[in-house]
C-alpha cells in the first residue's frame, strides 16, 4: 500500500515530468494548467500563460506526464483514497508552485468546449 510520502513523491514527479518536457523547458511562460483525464480515455488540456497575461493552447510534447499522473492514480486508490477521474495541474512562476487538484467523480469537471474556452482559460489560470 502506498503510504503519503509515496503519494507525494509522484504528486512532485508529476509536477517535474510537465516542466522537463520539451514543449515548456525552455518556453517563457508565467504559468501552466494542464487538465489530465484518466477515465476511460486517456486525454489531456491545457494552457500555458505569458507573464503579460496572454495565453495559449499547449500540452506536453511527450506522454511521459501521462505515465507519470496514472502512476500517481494508482498509488492514490492504493493509498484508500479511490481512483480519480480527472486532475487539474497549476504551475506558477516564480518557484514554481506546483498545485494539483483531483476529481474522482465528475469527469467533465473542468472540460474545455468551444462554448466554455474563454471561462474555462480563466478558471484554469493559477493565481
Amino acid at each position: 500500500m502506498a503510504g503519503q510520502a509515496d503519494t507525494d513523491a509522484l504528486v512532485v514527479a508529476l509536477g517535474q515530468s510537465v516542466l522537463g518536457d520539451q514543449r515548456f523547458a525552455n518556453s517563457d511562460w508565467g504559468a501552466l494548467a494542464l487538465v489530465i483525464q484518466l477515465d476511460g480515455q486517456e486525454s489531456m488540456s491545457g494552457y500555458a500563460y505569458a507573464p503579460s497575461g496572454d495565453w495559449e493552447a499547449a500540452i506536453p510534447a511527450s506522454f511521459d506526464v501521462l505515465d507519470h499522473a496514472e502512476a500517481l492514480r494508482a498509488a492514490m486508490a492504493a493509498a484508500g483514497k479511490g481512483e480519480w477521474k480527472t486532475c487539474l495541474v497549476q504551475i506558477k512562476r516564480p518557484g514554481p508552485k506546483l498545485t494539483v487538484d483531483f476529481d474522482y467523480e465528475d469527469v467533465d469537471r473542468w472540460a474545455i468546449t468551444p462554448a466554455n474556452l474563454q471561462q474555462r482559460v480563466e478558471e484554469l489560470r493559477p493565481r
